[in-house]
């Protein structure tokens, strides 16, 4: 077999027609295919990184936005509790003030209490004692209990020492007046006994007068008054010496409760 110039040609021919069938209907399209199918990717992979740096950029803003949220948050607890130890210091407070208050006046109530019972012990007493005194003192000397008193008041006078007798002297020389005070009504006798036991051991002249008056506040006794100085012998002071006596016993009974 023998080579052949027109199939040879018809070949080539063949083989050209062939290349152009398969670059026209063929590769562009699969080129056109592949790069539209690229275009489409580039596009994805562009709006996927658009949207990644999207979502970092609000997630940047959310964190920011956290941020600012937790040092608010974290502002608003310190404040709430400020004013709650605000409250809670008022609140102490003011619970200490009213306790305060009432230990205040429960104190002031015993106080009066105490001052009550005081007196009405006191008064208890001086009745008891006065009836008793009334009795033994009349049956041992004769004297009424003032009487008695207006003694020993008078012996209370004579231990005075020179000095405080010159002090009175002096201001009653000024004065021209020597108050006396008795717990009850002396006889007229007893008065002037007296009065006239006060003129000689003060040596005072006739233009001093000397009052003696009647004061029931002292339960039992007598006083003189000249200027500052006061002299007495009263019921009353041995009375208010031992309520002290009672009241502090009485206080460190309730101490103890």
């Amino acid at each position: 077999m023998g080579f052949s110039w027109v199939t040879f040609i018809a070949q080539i021919v063949n083989l050209f027609v062939l290349v152009w069938l398969l670059k026209r209907f063929l590769y562009h399209p699969i080129v056109d295919t592949i790069a539209k199918r690229q275009a489409y990717i580039e596009d994805k992979v562009k709006k996927a990184e658009h949207a990644a740096e999207t979502a970092q950029q609000e997630q940047r803003v959310l964190e920011e936005k956290h941020a600012v949220f937790e040092a608010e948050k974290q502002k608003r607890l310190d404040e709430a509790f400020r004013e709650i130890e605000h409250l809670k210091k008022e609140q102490e407070e003011r619970i200490g003030e009213e306790l305060k208050s009432k230990r205040v006046k429960m104190q002031a109530d015993l106080n009066r209490e105490t001052s009550s019972l005081q007196l009405e012990i006191r008064d208890l007493m001086a009745r008891h004692f006065l009836e008793l005194s009334r009795k033994v003192l009349v049956d041992l000397s004769g004297l009424s209990p003032v009487e008695q008193a207006v003694l020993l008041f008078r012996k209370k006078i004579e231990k005075l020492n020179s000095k405080d007798k010159e002090k009175i002297k002096n201001i009653y020389s000024k004065q021209k007046i020597i108050s006396i005070s008795v717990s009850d009504t002396l006889t007229k006798k007893a008065s002037d006994e007296l009065t006239d036991f006060i003129r000689k051991t003060f040596k005072a002249d006739p233009s001093v007068r000397i009052r003696i008056e009647k004061n029931p506040d002292l339960i039992l006794g007598a006083e003189m008054s000249v200027g500052d100085m006061v002299v007495e012998w009263n019921l009353k002071s041995y009375l208010e010496a031992f309520t002290n006596n009672l009241n502090t016993a009485l206080s460190g009974l309730i101490i103890k409760e």
